[in-house]
């Protein structure tokens, strides 16, 4: 008897994609009805790119982390304080602050990397004392405050109209496909997936597991840097109210978009699904004044029921 295209088989196979797919659909539906003004004009279309744009390049690093069975704490406090570093040295020396905010970024993801691979501490551990350095570094550099830059070269960075989109919705979509590239095609990309999948495998298969490891960590580091140099851009300043908060919906949309946090499934051609979700999930909440602690709940409630959903129980007890 031949076999159906629809079977128990095939929905387990394409949970992962089912779900966010089916999830995105009804959400913008529930949002139309309770919000009219929810995607109602192009101007605020515009007002959500731009909060998913550079939320997205950070998403991307941080999949890439996940999908090689680690975690990163550390990717809110990189990007507040790469955008602190931007803010504080761009008057004085101009655009050439950029190179030092992301030489700060693969800073940290190297000493994140090395901390894993070198010295065996588990990457959350690891990456959660350096979230600390970060953001009592940012604390120093800031005094506290918020640096504002009201350069309009600063923020044409991000806010370039193109095509009827800013340019900083045409950055992110460069570093997600450039990350699509790169896992799907290149030695190094597969490299990410066996480590997630089998990594005793991958050692014995002679793949050089300390140095992957330690360059996923630069690469995520990297990223958040980049999207805050542009969030700075976006809102012509650095404040401080980036922090630990933003760890929970940006964890929400990698795993939303279907990577699982055991590592070697799913990827960041997935993400941007993920970040489209919570991010115009928690806009929509915000447009009928859902309590930002009541939007926390929310997230934190969709990442656990998405945890359950993707993770590989047999092998939890070798995440790092």
């Amino acid at each position: 008897m031949a076999q159906t295209w629809f079977s128990r088989e095939w929905l387990h196979r394409n949970l992962n994609t089912i779900i966010p797919v089916t999830g995105f659909i009804l959400m913008v539906i529930a949002l139309r009805i309770t919000n009219p003004y929810f995607l109602a004009s192009w101007d605020s279309v515009i007002t959500l790119v731009y909060g998913m744009s550079w939320f997205l390049i950070a998403a991307c690093g941080l999949t890439l982390v996940i999908l090689m069975g680690s975690f990163d704490f550390s990717v809110p406090s990189v990007l507040k304080l790469s955008a602190m570093i931007f803010a504080v040295l761009y008057p004085s020396i101009g655009f050439s602050a950029i190179l030092v905010s992301v030489l700060t970024g693969l800073t940290f993801g190297a000493v994140n990397g090395t901390l894993l691979a070198r010295f065996n501490i588990p990457s959350f551990m690891a990456t959660l004392a350096t979230s600390m350095i970060a953001e009592g570094a940012a604390q120093v550099i800031s005094g506290g405050y918020t640096r504002m830059i009201t350069d309009p070269a600063f923020r044409a960075i991000s806010t370039t109209m193109i095509l009827g989109l800013p340019s900083i919705f045409y950055y992110a979509m460069l570093i997600w496909l450039i990350s699509i590239f790169i896992t799907f095609t290149t030695p190094f990309g597969r490299a990410v997936y066996a480590i997630g999948g089998n990594i005793v495998g991958t050692r014995l298969a002679g793949i050089n597991v300390k140095k992957v490891r330690i360059m996923v960590f630069m690469i995520c580091s990297m990223f958040a840097s980049l999207a805050g140099i542009l969030y700075a851009s976006q809102i012509q300043g650095a404040h401080m109210q980036v922090g630990v908060l933003d760890m929970i919906p940006l964890f929400a949309s990698v795993v939303v978009g279907g990577t699982a946090l055991t590592g070697g499934i799913g990827g960041v051609h997935r993400t941007l699904l993920g970040v489209l979700i919570i991010r115009w999930l928690d806009s929509g909440l915000s447009m009928i004044a859902v309590d930002l602690n009541i939007r926390m709940i929310v997230f934190g409630a969709i990442a656990i029921v998405m945890t359950i959903l993707t993770i590989d129980r047999r092998r939890i007890k070798i995440m790092k």
